[in-house]
């Protein structure tokens, strides 16, 4: 294909280069062989299984992350109709639980630390505070700025 334009660079590719040539992608569209690579980690496809969606191509991990979310916890797709998304993050139900006794959290109050959740408890035994005025600890279960 004399004059084809590669579709990460822009480069155009001459007659007797060697191509990728994407059957998913459409008719025509093409890349260099260093161009055709992940849109998210930049891994090179060429000799892998690729997935081509809404014009860009993905390695099969981040095509996945397209259609479902990533547990926090232990960095499996989360095929489960139900999860918890907390701070920003999802997780499996049972593995939005207290990093120290691993109570689940779902609809309990708790308190990260680090990109952690500790129940109240367990937060309040590793990490309490004390008054200086009356030496007792400082309950984080009625500090709204920690507690959510």
């Amino acid at each position: 294909m004399t004059g084809a334009i590669c579709e990460q660079c822009g480069g155009q590719i001459n007659g007797g280069d060697i191509a990728v040539f994407a059957s998913r992608a459409g008719h025509g569209v093409c890349w260099h062989p260093p161009c055709f690579v992940c849109t998210v980690c930049n891994e090179l496809l060429v000799d892998l299984i690729y997935f081509y969606q809404d014009g860009k191509i993905y390695c099969g991990r981040h095509h996945a992350e397209c259609l479902k979310p990533r547990c926090a916890a232990c960095d499996e797709i989360i095929f489960a109709d139900e999860c918890t998304e907390a701070e920003g993050r999802h997780w499996h139900m049972k593995h939005f639980c207290c990093f120290e006794c691993e109570t689940v959290l779902g609809g309990q109050r708790y308190i990260m630390k680090e990109g952690r959740p500790y129940c109240c408890h367990c937060f309040e035994s590793l990490y309490a505070e004390y008054c200086d005025t009356c030496a007792q600890h400082i309950d984080a279960r009625a500090s709204p700025e920690t507690a959510t």
